[in-house]
């Protein structure tokens, strides 16, 4: 009988030693997986971070790309606007009134002593030029106005319409732009 109660004391030590080394087993297995959440939770949020400020960057440049587009496209169509503006300009110069012509042409050339003077003009207005200027330079391929030349041809103005018209545009381009786009 002896040995029955040794084997049973033995095996009732066993058992609770079984018992406390699985309890203290499912502590640590336990203790673990509480660590294993809590850094795959870190690791998780701090990823759901940085794909936050990766979607951030990339709305902010996709956004910025699109208004620079839109500007970019803005600028277009005020350019073109400016050109057809020009182009009416040039038209109406071009197809001014013979008297409005004649005006214009007697101021432009008004400042310039035209006795020693060679002055071109274009096939239309070579009529009204020679009785302005004593040397006629010739036919110029010009919508109107007129170029005065010294006889060694050492100084020379410009007074066509394209280049008064060009230089107007480009002196007061920001007055244009704001008149038309506000």
């Amino acid at each position: 009988m002896a040995l029955d109660a040794v084997v049973e004391s033995v095996l009732a030590t066993s058992k609770e030693k079984v018992a406390q080394i699985t309890s203290e087993a499912d502590q640590e297995v336990a203790r673990a997986l509480n660590e294993a959440r809590e850094r795959a939770a870190e690791i998780k949020s701090r990823k759901e971070a940085e794909v936050g400020h990766t979607v951030e960057a990339i709305e902010r440049r996709e956004i910025s790309s699109a208004n620079l587009e839109v500007k970019r496209a803005e600028l277009n169509v005020h350019k073109n606007l400016l050109e057809q503006a020009r182009t009416k300009l040039l038209e109406k110069l071009q197809n001014l009134p013979k008297k409005d012509n004649e005006a214009m042409l007697k101021k432009l050339l008004e400042p310039h002593d035209l006795k020693d003077m060679k002055v071109f003009s274009n096939k239309r207005d070579e009529a009204f030029i020679t009785s302005l200027a004593s040397k006629y330079g010739g036919n110029l391929d010009i919508i109107g106005g007129a170029v005065v030349e010294s006889s060694d041809g050492a100084l020379r103005y410009d007074l066509t319409y394209e280049t008064l018209a060009r230089e107007v545009f480009n002196n007061h381009m920001k007055e244009v732009s704001r008149i038309l786009f506000g």
